[in-house]
């Protein structure tokens, strides 16, 4: 990895500029977040309701550790690794329901628990005994109703990170909501360049100029410091007036929090958008330096399942997300192509993205500390 001068990336925003070119291209810097970002963060893998009954489970691939997430027979939730034991494939894919896991190779059979309880024609290997067998369980928590992981087994625990975020969340009832939809996408460019885009609004003006500038004009964004690995800005509509909403709204919910979208990235790429009604989060999977895999979830609160026009309601909620997010793509595959060129050059920031800025700050801390 080559050398890095990252001191103008460390100064105050207002003399700050954003992160050298090649930190998006280099594929040494890539292996180096992996190590020092990606197996040692929280990472959301999911949502809790996607594990509702004894047997539910889905797999998800972290860094090239593969692992499945299950709620077993005893009602507990665990995270486990998903290779088998004996010549490490892994036991399951995609996501369902089962009452075991099975290796298709050789048929190594394991309870939702991770306990090794079938193994045919071993009796002959010696010492090998079913009881000693069992898939390594990963560290989880459940965060309002998010699934986080973490491969660090040293790393701090995630909640205590989260607590004044927590506090300013909470009449939003993010933690009651379910999965009505996800979209899938697939992106040719670095995932901090998905990240940065997320985490300002200053880009409306140009990108969003006929979708999201006339109802939520970038000026009026507004950001704040935090406490912990986290950013969040306020997204306010024009005139401060009500959000238009499909579904009911919490009676104890500020006339604020009526009139914005809350947009959140905790470090280093949970993408929340949280409206009155509804929340959007955006989760990114890293493939490579340039290319990266993502799925926005659509989640509502329990009460707007029973509405009648669920369906034209979740039509309209996923034709508007796909035609930003388009947006966004085309957006973030001309910075790819940007910050490839010989005259890419680190630029300096507004004080609209200060999320960016406090982002690439954790970043540089993290790549620095590696180095």
């Amino acid at each position: 990895m080559r050398n890095q001068d990252l001191s103008a990336v460390g100064t105050p925003l207002e003399r700050a500029t954003s992160l050298p070119a090649h930190f998006y291209t280099d594929p040494e810097i890539y292996m180096v977040e992996e190590e020092v970002i990606f197996r040692k963060s929280w990472i959301a893998i999911g949502r809790i309701d996607q594990l509702d009954n004894a047997g539910d489970y889905f797999r998800f691939d972290l860094s090239g550790t593969p692992l499945v997430a299950t709620r077993a027979k005893d009602g507990e939730v665990r995270v486990l690794s998903a290779v088998c034991l004996h010549r490490f494939m892994p036991v399951i894919e995609g996501a369902g329901n089962a009452s075991a896991f099975s290796c298709p190779y050789h048929l190594w059979t394991y309870e939702l628990d991770g306990q090794l309880i079938g193994a045919s024609e071993m009796d002959k290997a010696e010492g090998f005994d079913k009881r000693d067998c069992r898939l390594p369980q990963v560290r989880h928590e459940v965060w309002e109703g998010f699934i986080f992981v973490n491969l660090d087994a040293e790393a701090d625990e995630l909640a205590p990170q989260l607590a004044t975020l927590r506090e300013k969340i909470k009449q939003y009832r993010v933690g009651e909501m379910r999965t009505a939809a996800t979209m899938d996408y697939e992106s040719d460019w670095n995932w901090k360049v998905m990240v940065e885009n997320f985490v300002e609004s200053y880009h409306h003006i140009g990108v969003h100029r006929n979708t999201l500038e006339p109802l939520f004009p970038a000026h009026f964004t507004t950001h704040e410091d935090t406490d912990g690995p986290y950013v969040y800005h306020h997204l306010p509509t024009k005139d401060r007036m009500p959000m238009p909403s499909k579904f009911s709204i919490p009676d104890d919910m500020t006339e604020e929090q009526r009139s914005e979208i809350l947009v959140v990235n905790i470090f280093p790429f949970f993408l929340i958008a949280i409206q009155p009604d509804e929340m959007n989060w955006l989760q990114v999977i890293p493939g490579a330096a340039g290319k990266h895999s993502v799925r926005w979830y659509i989640c509502w609160r329990r009460d707007a399942f029973g509405d009648p026009e669920i369906e034209s309601k979740l039509a309209r909620s996923k034709a508007a997300l796909d035609a930003v997010h388009r947006e966004d793509m085309k957006a973030c595959q001309a910075v790819q192509q940007g910050v490839s060129s010989r005259y890419a050059a680190p630029g300096r920031l507004s004080h609209l993205e200060k999320g960016v800025w406090q982002f690439d700050q954790w970043v540089r801390e993290k790549i620095a500390g590696a180095s």
